[in-house]
């Protein structure tokens, strides 16, 4: 058994504040994934939720590491229709900060949580983003979401998109999905994949979920740039509801 007097004083205190808060159960609340992966549960109507995320990382093809900061908030138009914008700064270390990104996305489901074999949900994002250049690149980005839960713990979660590039001429298919197990009440683990079948880039995302007081996430994890995306990065995020 753990013997907790023996670990450092900020490791007690992490565990101790966990325990405190950690009321709510952890298959009652469906957050999204930690990255791009979006899950087929909307926010309930006039419901709001803000979120911070927090990277450090490393660029292996120019080994700079960086900072990069996101915000976003979160409301619900209806029960099944609810619409988020976000904004993300970066900075390598001892470099000036710059924008880096930004969406506004729209997301609407077609009936409650496993009414149907498959749950379905659609979504529209409009998006920014820095590209290597160092440009701003924009497109539109149509969504399909399918979601399947397999008895009250598991859950896979599927988006198809393409994404149409305002200032580029190839569109790109983009394939992200997600696995998620209820562990306990507290934590949620999960792993994310994605893909971009134009850029023949992607990301690997192992990711722990701790669901805390009601209404309040924190998540963690660590995405691996797979094939073009050369980008390694650990997260950490905190999500807020109302």
């Amino acid at each position: 058994m753990w013997n907790v007097s023996c670990k450092p004083r900020w490791v007690r205190g992490v565990v101790l504040l966990l325990l405190i808060l950690s009321v709510d159960k952890a298959y009652a609340h469906r957050d999204d994934y930690l990255d791009e992966t979006l899950v087929y549960l909307t926010l309930e109507r006039a419901e709001v939720e803000t979120e911070y995320w927090f990277d450090y990382g490393n660029n292996r093809q120019n080994a700079n590491n960086f900072l990069r900061h996101h915000a976003a908030v979160e409301w619900g138009i209806t029960d099944h229709w609810m619409v988020d914008g976000r904004g993300t700064i970066k900075s390598a270390i001892g470099d000036a900060t710059t924008f880096d990104g930004g969406r506004i996305e729209s997301r609407y489901r077609f009936a409650e949580e496993n009414a149907l074999p498959v749950d379905i949900a659609i979504s529209g994002e409009l998006n920014w983003e820095r590209n290597k250049t160092g440009d701003i690149t924009s497109g539109i980005e149509p969504r399909v979401v399918l979601s399947k839960d397999f008895r009250e713990k598991l859950n896979f979660t599927l988006n198809m998109s393409e994404e149409l590039r305002f200032n580029v001429g190839t569109p790109a298919f983009l394939i992200a999905a997600g696995i998620r197990y209820n562990w306990t009440e507290l934590v949620r683990i999960g792993t994310e994949l994605h893909y971009d079948t134009q850029d023949h880039a992607g990301s690997l995302i192992p990711q722990v979920w701790f669901a805390l007081q009601k209404g309040v996430t924190a998540k963690v994890g660590y995405s691996a740039g797979l094939d073009n995306n050369y980008e390694d990065f650990g997260r950490l995020a905190f999500e807020v509801e109302f």
